[in-house]
């Protein structure tokens, strides 16, 4: 354990992360001040309840024991004033409580949900079922302190109002209940300590559960064709009963701290009635009094019975937000950049995005020049450092020269402007790889894990390594994920498709299929098949077939706004014909595309191809699977 990371420390940081998710679901976008004015209605409202038993007691004794008709009257009004106080603010202050509450929590899930979408990615990624307790139950306990907020502050004016009522009536009797009600919240809050940690073990065993559950349910097909159900179905039962055994275990722990908070209260009960009792055969209380008494008594046994539970409804809550709080506290997955592209005085690309040259002026010595695939000229402005840099853009035709495409390549035709050029080095790889804008580079990799592994280095999956990835001459390193998920789209291999509409799992709503997309990845007669682009695939494309799914998955791909698409394998599960034409297809579509695969239909259509059968392993996920060296060649199908 390395120097001031030990378990006091973890703890401190935990409980520190609890207490910010605690001022965001009570205090962020002016909750608080709608908490505060709710939890004074709340207060109104046990204040009146607590002044019913007193204002009987006192029309006993002023109305009823001298036979006053109109001091009767009066009463009786003043207790329906209060009855009316008592119901308008509990239902206003109930309606806003749901306000405060909901935001709350929708506020934490989306906290939680960008966490979780965030594009530098998690060191340690939580699985799915684990995800889903995370943004829905844990962010709903943690939400709930709002209620515990108010309902205590309610309670805490109630215990008040009474134990003033009681010092009023006899003092012996006011300082036994501040002293009752003081010694049950100390003695109640001891012994919820471990309820915490029971709740943070059920938590987490029943998102175990959930994400055995998921896993199951995902892959139901691939276990019915390995006949694997019963091993499936008795590691969810394990898994299910330990989550049953956390559960079973944390409402014990819980109902048996209940049952001594309402024990307590009931001796508590009991002691008080039969104290006024002694105390108005002794003549020192009224019968007004004494039914007063009783009844604040009986009222203060609920009071006191929640006063219990205090601990136990925050040691809950403290569990899920340490859950959620070490979730957002994990470190990401890919280093954010220092700096970011275009700031002054660093060193960043120059000049226009056509072919040819361009120029870029700029403070210091900073010139430069854009390479690419067509011609055109650039100018621009920048901030040059000593080096000579600058930033321009230029202007582009869509003649094609050839630029960057092996000899006797046919370029093809072009209806959109160029993008900047790429250039990879490939893990492994003695000669980088360019990618010209326009271009089709097919690249061959060793297995199917290692295709993997390129497609998710181009996609910013992983961490980058400094060289590895240009984009217009800037390192992706210091571009940061998100600029390079903005130029360069790489879907994994095994997407997902969702419950729907095939148009919605195809383009953003509002979006319009592509026909020339639609032609290009076979996709005409899957919306024949399934009646149009509006008619529902099923759950994760059911009505689809293996080779339906992935044709719509390569067209999803094709329809991203990012300039480059890199395609990994997108033809595995179709016929020879069907790929043939898909090979097509993408030869007469626009934009850069690079095509990770070993099919020799679609690599005959690139315009240039790059063999990484023979890079060196340098990547340790993309781990070998054992080929032999004579047999790569067949590997190609």
């Amino acid at each position: 354990m390395s120097p001031g990371k030990g378990p006091g420390r973890t703890r401190r940081t935990d409980d520190a992360g609890a207490r910010d998710l605690f001022r965001i679901a009570l205090l962020r976008g002016g909750r608080g001040l709608r908490l505060g004015l709710t939890t004074l209605a709340f207060m109104l409202h046990q204040l009146c309840e607590a002044l019913v038993p007193i204002l009987i007691g006192v029309v006993i004794d002023r109305a009823l024991e001298p036979s006053d008709p109109a001091a009767l009257l009066r009463w009786l009004a003043v207790l329906a004033v209060v009855f009316l106080t008592l119901s308008l603010s509990y239902q206003r202050a109930a309606t806003a409580m749901v306000g405060v509450y909901s935001y709350a929590e929708h506020d934490l899930r989306q906290l939680t949900m960008t966490r979780l979408l965030d594009p530098y990615g998690l060191r340690r990624r939580p699985g799915p079922g684990e995800a889903l307790s995370l943004v829905t139950s844990d962010t709903y306990r943690v939400a709930g302190v709002s209620w515990s907020v108010v309902e205590q502050a309610a309670t805490i004016t109630a215990i008040l109002t009474a134990s003033t009522a009681l010092l009023l009536i006899s003092v012996p009797l006011g300082v036994g209940v501040i002293v009752s009600t003081v010694l049950v919240l100390l003695l109640m809050r001891r012994l919820a300590m471990p309820l915490e940690a029971r709740g943070l073990t059920e938590q987490g065993s029943a998102a175990r559960a959930g994400e055995v559950a998921t896993d199951m349910i995902t892959g139901l097909r691939v276990l019915a064709g390995m006949n694997a159900q019963g091993e499936a179905a008795a590691r969810y039962r394990t898994a299910s009963d330990a989550s049953r055994r956390g559960a079973v275990a944390a409402s014990r722990a819980v109902l048996a701290y209940s049952a001594l908070s309402l024990l307590l209260s009931g001796v508590f009960l009991a002691a008080l009635a039969t104290a006024s009792g002694f105390l108005a055969l002794d003549g020192q209380l009224t019968i007004g009094q004494l039914v007063t008494v009783l009844g604040l008594a009986q009222f203060l046994q609920g009071s006191l019975a929640h006063v219990g539970t205090f601990a136990s409804n925050w040691a809950h809550k403290r569990a899920s937000a340490r859950r959620i709080g070490t979730f957002l506290a994990e470190p990401p997955l890919i280093t954010p950049p220092l700096t970011s592209r275009g700031d002054a005085g660093e060193e960043g690309p120059a000049a226009g995005t056509g072919a040819g040259t361009g120029t870029a002026t700029g403070t210091g010595t900073g010139t430069g020049t854009g390479t690419g695939s067509t011609t055109g000229t650039g100018t621009g402005t920048g901030t040059g450092s000593t080096t000579g840099t600058g930033t321009g853009t230029g202007t582009t035709d869509t003649t094609d020269t050839g630029a960057g495409l092996p000899p006797g390549a046919v370029p093809r035709p072009r209806t959109r402007p160029r993008t900047a050029p790429v250039v990879w080095c490939p893990p492994g790889h003695p000669t980088p790889v360019e990618v010209p804008p326009g271009a089709l580079v097919g690249i061959v990799p060793r297995h199917p894990a290692h295709a993997r592994s390129l497609s998710d280095r181009l996609a910013g999956r992983v961490p980058p390594v400094r060289g590895e990835l240009l984009i217009d001459g800037a390192d992706a390193v210091d571009l940061g994920p998100e600029a390079v998920r903005a130029h360069i789209a790489a879907p994994p291999h095994q997407g997902t498709l969702f419950s729907g509409t095939l148009r919605a799992n195809l383009t953003p709503p509002g979006g319009t299929p592509d026909p020339v997309v639609v032609r290009a990845a076979m996709l005409d007669d899957v919306l024949e098949h399934i009646g149009g682009p509006d008619a529902d695939i099923g759950e994760h494309g059911s009505r689809l077939s293996g080779g339906q799914r992935q044709r719509l998955l390569l067209a999803r791909a094709l329809h991203a706004d990012a300039p480059v698409v890199v395609l990994d394998e997108p033809a595995t599960a179709v016929d020879p014909v069907t790929e043939r034409r898909i090979a097509e297809g993408l030869r007469e579509l626009p934009g850069t595309t690079l095509l990770i695969t070993t099919s020799r239909i679609l690599l005959s259509t690139c315009d240039h191809v790059v063999d990484l059968t023979d890079a060196a392993d340098d990547d340790p996920a993309a781990h070998d699977d054992g080929t032999p060296d004579d047999a790569r060649e067949g590997a190609l199908r």
